[in-house]
């Protein structure tokens, strides 16, 4: 079934995530065109969670512009976003709704420095998938989205929020609307924290995290991540990050994290985004994390030994 939608949805780059984006919706009949970064890129098929091979139309051309109708989708990792954003930087209207969606925190802040004026959206999904090769996208597992307007827009956006809402409920769905993005942003940063260098460093699965072996060290990278979010003004209790984590450890027990399959492939990590993050903010409040600062510099070295 499709839905009124005046624009299009572009999205930059041709990632997993995004190639689901993009499946979706051609199935609703959303007019959408993918950006891969080079050409050699471009994913031509996904294989979705039941199985089915679905071959992702091309037809619909790169936009010259976007206007306040279109819909600007990053699914990118944090360190790809500003270069990104720059290359379309002339190619949006003042109302252009841009939707950021990657792992980690600090995205809003490089994206902000080249949309000034934008209605920027923010989003994190639990939505598992893997790029087999440059052409083909598999869906592992699904799950649910967030998404919220950034804190710092300066108007009324409810036109477009409610057209951010309508896609991703057909493209990424389950999808809710959360007042407080930045909240959920850091719930879900937590969650990376502990599955992505654990897994990537162990070289295991996400289920494998689910053993008394790691029970003390994801209980104090817990700790860690509620101190200074607490210190950021983010409500947070390591209890509960601790009872989020372990239910996406069960969730996705078969999956590999998108760290572990990057350090496989000699690809650049969102470690900076992640443990990172959370290293740079405990530094800026006084506080001490001396598991997240062992995994972001463990994770660091290993990415420096690619050959």
């Amino acid at each position: 079934m499709s839905f009124p939608l005046q624009g299009r949805i572009q999205i930059v780059g041709s990632g997993a995530i995004g190639s689901i984006i993009a499946a979706n919706a051609q199935r609703h009949d959303i007019a959408y065109s993918l950006a891969p970064r080079t050409r050699d890129q471009l994913t031509q098929r996904l294989i979705t969670y039941s199985g089915q091979s679905v071959l992702l139309n091309h037809n619909l051309p790169v936009a010259e512009r976007l206007q306040d109708s279109d819909l600007l989708i990053f699914p990118l990792k944090a360190h790809q976003l500003q270069s990104a954003a720059q290359q379309w930087q002339q190619r949006v209207s003042p109302d252009t709704p841009v939707l950021l969606l990657h792992n980690g925190m600090g995205g809003l802040e490089s994206v902000r420095e080249v949309f000034k004026k934008q209605p920027i959206y923010l989003a994190t999904t639990s939505h598992g998938a893997i790029k087999l090769n440059p052409h083909e996208v598999k869906h592992t597992g699904f799950g649910r989205t967030m998404v919220g307007e950034a804190p710092d827009n300066y108007r009324d956006n409810s036109a477009q929020s409610e057209m951010v809402m309508k896609v991703l409920s057909r493209c990424l769905q389950p999808v809710t609307w959360q007042q407080d993005i930045v909240r959920a942003l850091w719930l879900k940063l937590a969650i990376n924290a502990v599955i992505n260098p654990l897994t990537a460093i162990n070289d295991i699965p996400n289920g494998k995290l689910d053993s008394a072996e790691f029970k003390d060290q994801i209980g104090t990278i817990c700790e860690e991540v509620a101190q200074v979010a607490c210190a950021c003004g983010i409500q947070a209790e390591a209890t509960e990050l601790q009872k989020n984590v372990q239910q996406v450890i069960i969730n996705t027990a078969e999956n590999y994290s998108s760290m572990h399959q990057d350090l496989a492939r000699h690809r650049p990590t969102e470690n900076e985004a992640i443990n990172g993050f959370v290293v740079r903010q405990a530094e800026k409040k006084g506080i001490d994390v001396p598991v997240n600062a062992f995994l972001y510099n463990k994770i660091t070295e290993l990415e420096a030994d690619y050959s």
